[in-house]
Formats: C-alpha cells, structure tokens, sequence
C-alpha cells in the first residue's frame, strides 16, 4: 500500500506538471468581463442608472488592465535584458516583438469592448430617455 501512495506522489506531480506550465506563462492580469446593457425601452430608471455605473466601472478596470499589461511587458522584458547583462543562462531568452505584439492585441481588443459598452450604454439610455420623455410643464 505504502508503495502505491509513493508511486502516486512522484507520478502524479511528474505527470501534472506540463499540463501546469501554460498557465504559470499566462498574464497575471485580469481583463474585466464587459456588463450587460438592459434593454432602454423597457428598463426602468434605476436600471439605466446602474448600467452607467456598470459602464463607468468596466471602463476604469480595463484602464487598470491596460496599464497591467504594459507594466507587466516592461518588467518583463528589463528583466531579460538584465539576464543578458549578466550573462545568467538559466534565464530563457524572451522575444520582446512576440510579448509587445500579444500585448498590443490584447489592449486593442480590450479598447474595442470600452468602445462597444460605450455604444450599447449609448443606445440604451437614448431608447430609455425615447420611451420615457420628461413630462410636460
């Protein structure tokens, strides 16, 4: 039995490790998952009010992703030149151009999504504020 436990212990982590590596060499950063819009020509006032909150908040947190992303390339890649400074071969060489050009399109399709909550928030404040003109005087 204790054989079968040891086999495990050194097997399994032995055998779990590639499937981890992928994960370890993604980005520590977050992009903010983009909020729903209602519907403006059904929504009530409340709810129009909380998707400009929603819209105001996924836009500050893809600012903060952006600037994660960028942080994260400069670190990055100071600490590869540093590496190659110090002559450390245990360091595995960094291509600085396929980091920036992963970087760039992942800022670029996060901008693309600010720019579409922009609009959908847009057009459902426009239908609500159409369903629901102000009364007269």
């Amino acid at each position: 039995m204790k054989r079968g436990l040891l086999v495990l212990a050194v097997a399994l982590p032995a055998f779990a490790a590639p499937a981890l590596m992928p994960a370890l060499a993604q980005s520590a950063c977050m992009e903010p998952a983009a909020p729903s819009m209602p519907d403006g020509k059904t929504a009530a006032r409340p709810e129009i009010i909380t998707a400009a909150g929603a819209a105001k908040e996924f836009m500050t947190k893809s600012d903060e992703y952006q600037a994660c992303l960028n942080m994260e390339y400069e670190t990055t890649v100071k600490a590869a030149l540093e590496a190659v400074k110090a002559k450390d071969k245990g360091k595995a060489p960094v291509d600085a151009k396929a980091l920036d050009t992963e970087r760039q399109a992942k800022i670029l399709a996060n901008q693309k999504k600010k720019e579409d909550v922009g609009k959908a928030y847009t057009a459902s404040a426009t239908a609500f504020k159409q369903a629901n003109p102000p009364a007269a005087k």
